[in-house]
């Protein structure tokens, strides 16, 4: 059984047999770990850890940060920490820097209680205030923030004591302290961000109440992170943590054999393979619609809706499995894959080789001249991938350009610039509540919807699974739009993806949240 498969089966227990609880006052459950149940002591203090990164980090500054493991999410949370955090295990959202979080009988209203004695890297202590002034910053749309479209769902933040902030929302969300475990829970200090300027992104030193404090940060290149002596959570045991990125997993993995980094965030299939017959330890997460087609719907030939049902029949998941990944991977055209807690069982929309070719012929008579511009991140899996979508798409008479560039040049080529026809990308639906990432990405102004999409009934849609209870109506709101996107092709998924994070046997207690994210203040060498 794959690691993966292996964690979706101990997720799916843990939903049949809770519904999600609020953060309770009695600390954080211990939960079991392939990197041990033991923590970081003093006695533990010592050790230099290096992670092989997925891609370069964006910034280190959460309104600037994409928010993922694979992205640079880990990155920031070591700096910043969460407000509550994410258990694979259980289903639940567990206290870190937050003592509690409860909801109304509605959930419509969220309190937020502060742990005591917490303090930012420059000695000024966390309150409500900070918090407050944090959170906002996602909801200025000037920041462009990742998490901006699903932060709107708080209306209003009172302050009732200095560690106490009462979320109100504009509508019933029974999953919003994953909110509070992403990007607007790791709480910035106002006034570094506001000494600090334009320059916070890359030296945001005394900003953040996480662990550690910026070493050395070359933007594309390394990030070192140096652990505090005072740190308020108690000690913090590896003293140097360095973020590297070497390209393609296939190299990371030799890397991590070769014990170069003790830590290896892989996502080709084939090579999780490697590692899984290998017996290596590490952490599992299935990311629905991990990869997709980004359609750029705004402007350009896939603006018009029979480019993009062109588009839709001629790229088939399984052929680009099997040139991609030699058919270890877990292709699919559903935004929810079929091994997932929260199959809906609808399917997406189906490959048609002729009917591609057919719908080509109509774009090319209303006047299209048939070329799309794709940009390519230059990796050998963004190869394969890239270059299977060019032969499927050239197969029904459509001409593909690729421009091959670095990852970083890549990301802002599309999230930024928005220059391109079609692009392979991926929009990560974690199991812990795909309406952020959902919404980020097709939802109106999504801070992560490079394509411009934009649907009153895809909003609608996406504000039911917001508000859906349990597990059962997330999967009956899931079916919802996934009929949507059926119609209106948004963008195209390929696969969903699993992630594994390779972790040396020396390395103990690093603990998994969401979307891949994972922390370090528990975390100790074992020589």
């Amino acid at each position: 059984m794959g690691h993966g498969r292996t964690m979706r089966a101990v997720v799916a227990v843990a939903i049949a047999s809770c519904v999600l609880a609020a953060c309770g006052d009695d600390g954080e459950p211990e939960s079991a770990s392939p990197t041990g149940d033991s923590t970081c002591t003093e006695g533990r203090v010592g050790g230099e850890v290096t992670m092989g990164s997925l891609s370069q980090v964006t910034g280190l500054d959460p309104v600037v940060n994409l928010g993922l493991g694979g992205t640079g999410a880990n990155e920031v949370i070591a700096l910043y920490d969460t407000l509550v955090r994410y258990d694979p295990e259980t289903d639940e959202f567990v206290p870190v820097v937050a003592e509690s979080l409860k909801p109304d009988e509605d959930f419509a209203e969220w309190t937020l209680k502060l742990r005591e004695g917490v303090t930012f890297g420059n000695g000024d202590a966390l309150t409500a205030e900070q918090v407050r002034d944090s959170f906002a910053r996602h909801q200025d749309p000037a920041n462009r923030s990742a998490a901006h479209r699903e932060s709107l769902a708080v209306t209003e933040m009172e302050i009732v004591d200095p560690l106490t902030l009462v979320f109100h929302l504009d509508e019933p969300w029974s999953r919003f302290p994953t909110l509070l475990a992403d990007l607007p829970g790791m709480v910035t200090n106002g006034s570094v961000v506001e000494r600090q300027g334009e320059n916070f992104n890359t030296a945001p030193t005394g900003g953040g109440v996480g662990p550690y404090e910026v070493q050395t940060f070359t933007p594309g290149e390394k990030l070192v992170l140096k652990a505090k002596d005072d740190w308020w959570g108690g000690p913090v045991c590896i003293r140097t943590l360095r973020f590297v990125v070497i390209t393609g997993s296939q190299a990371t993995y030799d890397a991590f054999k070769n014990d170069d980094i003790q830590l290896a965030f892989l996502r080709a299939p084939d090579v999780i393979a490697q590692a899984e017959d290998d017996g290596v330890q590490g952490l599992s997460t299935i990311d629905n619609a991990g990869s997709t087609i980004i359609l750029n719907t705004a402007e350009g030939p896939a603006a018009d809706p029979l480019v993009r049902r062109a588009l839709a029949a001629a790229m088939d998941p399984e052929v680009i499995n099997q040139r991609a990944y030699g058919g270890a991977g877990l292709p699919g055209t559903a935004l929810i894959n079929e091994q997932s807690i929260l199959y809906d069982g609808l399917a997406g929309p189906e490959p048609d080789a002729d009917r591609a070719a057919d719908l080509v012929e109509r774009a090319k008579a209303a006047g299209w001249d048939g070329r799309l511009k794709m940009p390519c991140q230059n990796s050998p899996e963004g190869n394969n991938v890239c270059l299977a979508m060019k032969a499927m798409a050239e197969a029904a008479g459509m001409s593909v350009t690729i421009e091959q560039m670095a990852p970083q040049d890549f990301i802002s080529t599309v999230l930024v610039d928005r220059s391109f026809d079609i692009a392979s990308w991926s929009m990560p639906l974690s199991e812990a509540e795909p309406a952020v990432r959902l919404s980020a990405a097709v939802g109106t102004g999504g801070g992560l919807n490079p394509g411009g999409y934009s649907n009153a009934e895809m909003d609608a849609a996406l504000a039911a699974l917001r508000a859906a209870p349990d597990a059962a109506d997330r999967r009956q709101a899931l079916a919802g739009i996934q009929e949507i996107w059926n119609e209106t092709l948004p963008s195209l998924v390929i696969a969903a993806n699993e992630n594994f994070i390779a972790i040396s046997d020396a390395v103990k207690g690093v603990r998994l949240s969401q979307n891949s994210q994972i922390y370090f203040d528990s975390a100790y060498v074992d020589d």
